[in-house]
């Protein structure tokens, strides 16, 4: 079984906001909002900047753990219990992401540009190497079993492997040295949108989950 990692929590959260008339956009507050409800499940700025309520902010920070989860049910057919375990695992990984949003730049195209300072989590590098230390030891354990196990069976034992594996290295969780990245907010008629490709590369910028590893 092979492993890639995905992490779309904040392109599931980030929503567009509309210019309000003659109104200045706290682009910094904005993305201090939506960072900190992605990841760390705080709501309060989200709502006290009347982005949405706090059932609405509910609901969005579980929209983008569900769009991790989808992948890892699809990928790995998990159990419920599995799902709840490899749930509770992300929602602690995310809390742990290091970013720090600077002060806004506010354009002639009346976009606005926003420093991030951040540093990369360095998370799945350890845990693949883990799970794939872990599943090598594997044909052992089942050549002495009495019975040869189901293919359900051994992939519940793997994913027990992998589960264990992110588990230590959230715990034990490396970071490198700051960096910093920009993020626009751009405006297209009287609307506020995050880019997306900006988005896209503060997903990848926070985590190393571009890792995928290889058997040894």
């Amino acid at each position: 079984m092979k492993i890639k990692l995905k992490i779309l929590l904040l392109a599931a959260a980030l929503c567009a906001l509309t210019e309000a008339c003659g109104a200045k956009l706290d682009a910094q507050g904005y993305l201090q909002a939506m960072l900190d409800l992605s990841y760390k499940n705080e709501a309060e700025a989200y709502v006290d900047m009347g982005l949405g309520t706090q059932e609405e902010a509910a609901a969005l920070y579980e929209r983008g753990i569900d769009s991790e989860m989808s992948y890892f049910k699809e990928t790995l057919s998990l159990s419920e219990e599995q799902e709840s375990e490899f749930r509770g695992l992300f929602e602690e990984l995310y809390k742990k992401a290091s970013y720090t949003v600077g002060e806004e730049q506010k354009q002639e195209d009346g976009s606005y540009i926003v420093q991030i300072a951040y540093r990369r989590m360095r998370v799945f590098e350890p845990a693949i190497s883990a799970y794939y230390e872990g599943i090598a030891a594997l044909p052992e354990k089942w050549e002495a079993q009495e019975e040869t196990p189901t293919q359900e069976e051994m992939l519940a034992d793997m994913v027990e492997i992998l589960c264990d594996a992110l588990r230590k290295s959230i715990e034990n969780a490396e970071y490198d040295e700051e960096e910093t990245l920009t993020i626009a907010i751009e405006l297209a008629g009287n609307v506020y949108t995050p880019n997306s490709d900006d988005v896209a590369a503060l997903e990848q910028a926070l985590f190393d989950s571009d890792y995928s590893g290889s058997a040894k």
